[in-house]
């Protein structure tokens, strides 16, 4: 049975290369992503990032801007200034 929750998701924006991630594990250790799968064929905008077990620990989403809806993009900077801006 499926059962709704609302959990936080940890999420980052890198302005110079125009790319979100989503983090489904967290903290991701260095080099867990231990497969990538692309997709949109066409763009190949989206990676999945699988960790050893094959489970999906995060989502890159590349050309950011133009694939996030503007308000989700503009929580995650907001967020990230706050957390930049903390002592």
């Amino acid at each position: 049975m499926y059962t709704e929750k609302r959990i936080p998701l940890l999420c980052s924006y890198d302005s110079d290369a125009d790319a979100a991630y989503i983090y489904l594990d967290h903290p991701i250790p260095p080099a867990a992503a231990q497969r990538v799968i692309p997709f949109d064929p066409d763009q190949g905008m989206f990676n999945l990032d699988l960790n050893p077990e094959g489970h999906v620990v995060g989502l890159e989403i590349l050309g950011a801007r133009s694939r996030l809806p503007p308000a989700l993009l503009q929580a995650i900077l907001k967020n990230q200034d706050q957390t930049e801006n903390k002592p």
